[in-house]
């Protein structure tokens, strides 16, 4: 009799462990922010999750990045915050490398694009005190034909919620 209540107490351990790591995982999914980078630009998700656009940043070079026009559908997708983290990297001290995240909200069922335009120095016009949308400057560097990586560049995901 005593073998069957081990088994039976075994047996629940197990079962309450399983349960556990269930609930555990579920709740990763159903309360962790989904990340994506440079080279993830389909999303798929689902109405009421979060999701975030981390790229790298680098601010010793005069690199800036900005959500620009055309704005997505906030229909769909509402900006959560606009965050850049630079982990230790020795800002002021000439590392200024990190990582700067833009978080997003799906509030209604569609597809929509949100374009991040990478800006590095005086590349870019708009936004700020200027107002308006940040978008690529005519004459980034001073010339009329700069080298690739002086100019913008704009990074287009597309966002599906389900």
């Amino acid at each position: 009799m005593s073998t069957m209540h081990r088994t039976a107490r075994s047996t629940g351990r197990g079962s309450a462990t399983c349960i556990l790591l269930v609930f555990a995982l579920a709740g990763c999914s159903l309360f962790g922010s989904d990340t994506h980078g440079l080279d993830d630009r389909r999303i798929r998700t689902e109405v009421g999750e979060e999701f975030t656009l981390s790229v790298p940043l680098d601010v010793a070079m005069g690199e800036h990045w900005y959500v620009t026009v055309p704005r997505p559908d906030d229909a769909v997708v509402r900006d959560v915050a606009d965050e850049e983290d630079w982990g230790g990297s020795g800002v002021g001290e000439g590392g200024a490398k990190g990582t700067h995240s833009f978080r997003f909200k799906a509030v209604g069922e569609g597809t929509t694009k949100i374009r991040l335009i990478q800006c590095p120095y005086t590349a870019c016009t708009g936004g700020g005190d200027s107002g308006g949308p940040v978008v690529p400057s005519p004459v980034p560097s001073g010339s009329p034909t700069p080298d690739a990586e002086d100019r913008a560049k704009i990074h287009t995901y597309t966002v599906t919620v389900k």
